[in-house]
C-alpha cells in the first residue's frame, strides 16, 4: 500500500502534525509527505497512492484557499476508490464556534470520489499561529494508526522490553 500525506501549513503546526502522520505510517506503508507548495501537479502526485491523508489549518471556518485550489485542481472523479482521510488544526473550542477544515475537506474530497475512512478529525494550536497544544501530535500517531486500521492495515503493537 502507498501513502501519500499532503498538507498546507502557515505557521508549521500542520507541518508538524503531518510529519507525525506521515511517520506513524511509515511503520507499516510507504509513505510520501508532500506540501501542496511544492506539489505542482495534483493529479501526477496521487499516481499509485491507495491511501490519500489531507490537512490544513482551519481558516475562516473552513479551507484554505491554496488546500482548496489543490484538491479542485483534481478533476470530479480523480479520486475514484482512493481511501483518504482528512485532518485539520485549529483553535480551541466547539467545532460549530471554530469551524473545521477536516469536516469541509472530507466533503470536498468525497465529491472527487474518495472513499473517506474516518470521521475527519482535529488538532488543536493554542492560539492563531500556535503553538501546538501538549499531546497533540501522540493523538496524531494514534489518529493514523486509526487510519491504518481501517484501511485493514495491522498496526504491531511496539512492547517495549522491562527496564
Amino acid at each position: 500500500m502507498n501513502a501519500l500525506v499532503l498538507y498546507e501549513s502557515r505557521f508549521g503546526n500542520t507541518e508538524r502534525v503531518a510529519e507525525a502522520i506521515a511517520l506513524a505510517l511509515q511503520e507499516c506503508v510507504s509513505t510520501r509527505l508532500a506540501s501542496v507548495e511544492e506539489t505542482h501537479d495534483c493529479v501526477e502526485a496521487l499516481h499509485g497512492i491507495d491511501l490519500l491523508v489531507v490537512g490544513g489549518p482551519t481558516h475562516s471556518h473552513g479551507i484554505s484557499a491554496e488546500l482548496r485550489q489543490a484538491v479542485e485542481c483534481l478533476g470530479s472523479h480523480a479520486l475514484d476508490h482512493v481511501r483518504v482521510a482528512a485532518f485539520d488544526t485549529r483553535v480551541p473550542g466547539p467545532r460549530v464556534v471554530t469551524g473545521s477544515a477536516a469536516v469541509r475537506l472530507g466533503r470536498l474530497l468525497r465529491r472527487r470520489g474518495a472513499w473517506l475512512v474516518v470521521p475527519p478529525a482535529s488538532f488543536i494550536v493554542s492560539g492563531r499561529e500556535g503553538p501546538l497544544e501538549q499531546g497533540e501530535l501522540d493523538h496524531a500517531r494514534t489518529w493514523a494508526h486509526e487510519v491504518l486500521h481501517a484501511v485493514g492495515v495491522r498496526v504491531h503493537d511496539q512492547v517495549q522490553a522491562p527496564a
